[in-house]
């Protein structure tokens, strides 16, 4: 038996070694590299920041609740300040045509 292994221990140890490296190779494609998980990691990171100063969904039909109700208080506002618009282009027109007289 010892002559049989100091015979063919070479060959028996390159076919090991093989083996052993093409596991490895298996290995390496299959599982990702510790810095590709860590650099995935931390964009994560970096995204939930992000994620939590968004609005919530509550606050965004809040603020379009109160954008609509905005909008119809300057409607509101539009139709009252009107007659006082008029009001001032007559007052500025007579104002000018007072002028006009008087050169």
């Amino acid at each position: 038996m010892g002559e049989l292994i100091l015979k063919y221990w070479a060959p028996v140890w390159s076919i090991l070694a093989t083996a052993a490296i093409v596991v490895m190779a298996f290995l390496a494609k299959t599982y990702a590299k510790k810095e590709d998980v860590q650099a995935i990691a931390q964009k994560v990171d970096h995204l939930e920041a992000k994620l939590d100063t968004m609005p919530t969904q509550q606050q965004m039909t809040e603020l379009l609740v109160e954008l609509a109700n905005t909008r119809g208080e300057m409607k509101e506002l539009r139709a009252k300040i009107q007659p006082i618009e008029n009001l001032s282009r007559l007052l500025l027109e007579q104002r000018l045509n007072d002028e006009k007289r008087s050169n």
